[in-house]
């Protein structure tokens, strides 16, 4: 099998199974690694019996790209350039949610800090409401008695 063979077979397999920017980023990705091994003196054919097949990698990479759309909900959202003259720019803007045990996290740190906030303004606050209390307990102890006498 040729490089090329390799990258449309893989390409083939991924399309319409992952994202195109995952497709992308994979093709690329193995693009760049039969140039290395070119570099080194490794024939592509060499390269491909040393990776394995391309369909394997490719049900490697739906599963994994499965696993995290299962973790993460991403909405991606494509703007792709309409043939100007800066020719085919690809836009992918990708919004991810926090994951459970990050929300769960998050939200153990918010409720300690809520009461590391009342206990410290209690704390301030108790040293102005004690002699406060005092004066209007005194007030009307005395006014009662001054009342009563």
């Amino acid at each position: 099998m040729t490089k090329q063979e390799f990258i449309n077979h893989l390409q083939n397999s991924l399309r319409g199974q992952v994202p195109e920017g995952v497709v992308r980023e994979n093709v690329s990705y193995y693009e760049q690694y039969f140039e290395n091994q070119r570099t080194q003196g490794v024939s592509e054919e060499t390269v491909c019996e040393r990776i394995g097949s391309p369909n394997l990698i490719a049900r490697s990479i739906i599963e994994a790209e499965k696993h995290e759309t299962d973790s993460f909900r991403e909405d991606e959202a494509e703007l792709i350039d309409d043939g100007s003259p800066s020719g085919g720019t690809h836009f992918s803007v990708h919004a991810r949610r926090m994951p459970g045990w990050l929300r769960v996290v998050m939200s153990i740190l918010i409720v300690i800090f809520i009461f590391w906030l009342v206990f410290n303004m209690f704390r301030i606050l108790i040293p102005l409401i004690v002699p406060l209390v005092l004066i209007v307990f005194a007030y009307r102890m005395i006014k009662k008695f001054i009342a009563g006498a």
